[in-house]
């Protein structure tokens, strides 16, 4: 497989955390589950085979994917297609309030969904698509699609206590940062979930849940030996026992079967 990765530069840098493309990308297994991060994805598929999203239970087809798409901000784990044989995708990774800047749709309205990405891009993700269908230089894919980007980005980023609030809970999703986040915003708790939600596409509570998930399998990436108990408290968890039921209903493994599935990359679990 050949992967590249690029990291934009301003403006798109305050929206974009990074623009990924990959092809020649052909996984020895069929489904992966993909786990919830707080971030918004534009995925744009440079082959002409579907793919599809399965039933997180019983793994039956639920929806196929084509073209390009949009997937919203999770409080779920998705089951999807691996990839297939030689895959070749281009993925703008947008940051926790920036995909807003860019659909012009409130984030709370694609929350955990999927949708084709003609819904907010008309026939322009079109011309997107066949242009880099056409550009062989990987650069010059990434200037493209950093230009079609350019024309669509808003000229008002997000107010500053949601974009503030997103990292802070990100770097600290401790149970008594939320009380002290809203009240320290300028806005009434109401108006400032409203906000949040808004570009953010989760509840600040919802999100803080997924931020405590992430630290914790970031955290078990670099642990020699594991104190689970510890784990949980140091994550902002009440207790193992809901340190386990929470990481459970984010992957679909207790942390310990999940050591054991787990894959090479983070928030990928491939289903052998």
């Amino acid at each position: 497989m050949n992967f590249h990765l690029h990291i934009p530069e301003a403006p798109l840098a305050q929206h974009i955390q990074s623009i990924a493309y990959f092809d020649g990308y052909t996984p020895d297994y069929e489904k992966e589950r993909l786990l919830p991060d707080g971030c918004q994805t534009l995925i744009i598929d440079l082959t002409e085979t579907p793919k599809r999203i399965f039933d997180n239970i019983d793994l039956t087809d639920k929806q196929v994917c084509k073209r390009y798409w949009f997937s919203g901000a999770r409080s779920e784990l998705l089951t999807i297609d691996a990839g297939g044989v030689n895959s070749s995708m281009l993925v703008v990774n947008f940051t926790f309030t920036g995909a807003y800047q860019f659909i012009h749709h409130p984030s709370e309205q694609t929350k955990s969904q999927v949708i084709d990405a003609d819904v907010f891009f008309q026939s322009q993700i079109d011309s997107l698509r066949d242009e880099l269908l056409n550009t062989e230089n990987i650069d010059t894919k990434f200037t493209v699609t950093e230009g079609f980007l350019t024309k669509r980005l808003l000229n008002q980023g997000p107010p500053d206590a949601i974009l503030n609030a997103s990292n802070l809970i990100a770097s600290n999703p401790q149970t008594g940062t939320l009380k002290w986040i809203s009240d320290n915003s300028g806005y009434s708790q109401k108006h400032f979930i409203s906000l949040f939600k808004k570009y953010v596409g989760l509840s600040p509570k919802g999100f803080q849940k997924v931020m405590r998930f992430q630290k914790a399998i970031h955290d078990l990436e670099t642990m020699q030996s594991i104190n689970w108990t510890q784990l949980a408290l140091d994550c902002g968890y009440y207790d193992q026992a809901h340190f386990i039921n929470e990481f459970k209903a984010y992957s679909g493994f207790n942390p310990q079967q999940y050591l054991t599935e787990k894959g090479a990359d983070l928030n990928y679990i491939p289903l052998r």
